[in-house]
C-alpha cells in the first residue's frame, strides 16, 4: 500500500524590525516628553509671580525709572509748598448788596474781582523745583502739576542705587515702612532696573507698587489722580 505522503507547508517569515523601530521611537519620545515636562514643573516653582494688588493705609512716595535710572519725584515737597502759597493768598471779601448804583459799592465789587483774579494768577503761574524734576501747574481749577525731568540731573543706575550711601537709600532711610509705602512709575525700558529698587525696598519692609508708563508720557499729578496700589 502505498504510503501518503504528507505535504510540507512552509509558512513564510515574519520581519518585526518595523515594528521594533516604531515601538522604540514612540517609547523615547514619551519618555523626552516626561521629562521635559518634570523640568518645567520643578522650574516652575521659582518663577516670580506678580503680586496682586491691595489697598493699604499707607501714604504713596513715588519714585520713576527713567532709562534705567532711578529719581525720587518727592511730590510732599511740593504739595507742602502748594499749601504755603495758599495759606499765604490774600483772603477775597464778597462785598454784599452789591446793587452796583453806588461808587463805593462798584469799587468794592472791582476790588474783589481782582483779589480773586490775583488768587488765580498766583496759582496758575506755580513753579518749583525738586532734586530731579521741574514742577509747573498746568490747571489750576484741579491741581494738576507736570513734572518734567530736569536735563541736568540723573537718577541713580543699577549698581548705584545698592550703594548704602546712595541717593536712593538716603531717601529709604527718611521714609518709615509702617506709615509709608514706594510706588514706581516704570519705563519700557527701566524693568531690570526696577527689579533691583523693589528689592532693595522689600528688604528693607516696605511694601511697593507700580505702574507701567510710556516711554513719552508726561507725569502729572491731580488733586484726585495720585493712585498706584500696593502689590
Amino acid at each position: 500500500m502505498r504510503r501518503r505522503k504528507r505535504r510540507k507547508i512552509n509558512h513564510p517569515g515574519q520581519n518585526f524590525d518595523s515594528f521594533l523601530d516604531t515601538m522604540t521611537n514612540t517609547i523615547g519620545v514619551l519618555m523626552f516628553i516626561t521629562l521635559f515636562t518634570t523640568l518645567i514643573a520643578e522650574k516652575s516653582t521659582s518663577v516670580v509671580r506678580t503680586p496682586l494688588a491691595s489697598k493699604i493705609e499707607k501714604t504713596p512716595r513715588f519714585f520713576e525709572i527713567r532709562d534705567n535710572k532711578v529719581t525720587y519725584i518727592n511730590d510732599t515737597k511740593v504739595g507742602a509748598e502748594i499749601e504755603e502759597l495758599i495759606g499765604n493768598l490774600p483772603a477775597c471779601n464778597q462785598p454784599e448788596g452789591m446793587s452796583g448804583l453806588g461808587l463805593a459799592e462798584n469799587q468794592a465789587y472791582f476790588d474783589y474781582r481782582s483779589c480773586i483774579q490775583s488768587r488765580a494768577n498766583r496759582l496758575i503761574n506755580f513753579q518749583t523745583q525738586t532734586d530731579f524734576y521741574n514742577v509747573k501747574m498746568v490747571n489750576a481749577s484741579t491741581f494738576s502739576l507736570l513734572y518734567e525731568p530736569l536735563p541736568t540731573k540723573e537718577g541713580e543706575s543699577k549698581p548705584q542705587l545698592q550703594q548704602p550711601n546712595s541717593s536712593f537709600q538716603t531717601t529709604l532711610a527718611k521714609l518709615n515702612p509702617n506709615k509709608d509705602y514706594l510706588a514706581f512709575i516704570v519705563r519700557p525700558d527701566s524693568f531690570a532696573t526696577f527689579r533691583a529698587a523693589r528689592e532693595q525696598a522689600w528688604k528693607q519692609g516696605f511694601n511697593v507698587g507700580w505702574e507701567p508708563h510710556k516711554e513719552d508720557a508726561p507725569i502729572i499729578f491731580g488733586s484726585g489722580g495720585r493712585a498706584i496700589d500696593a502689590q
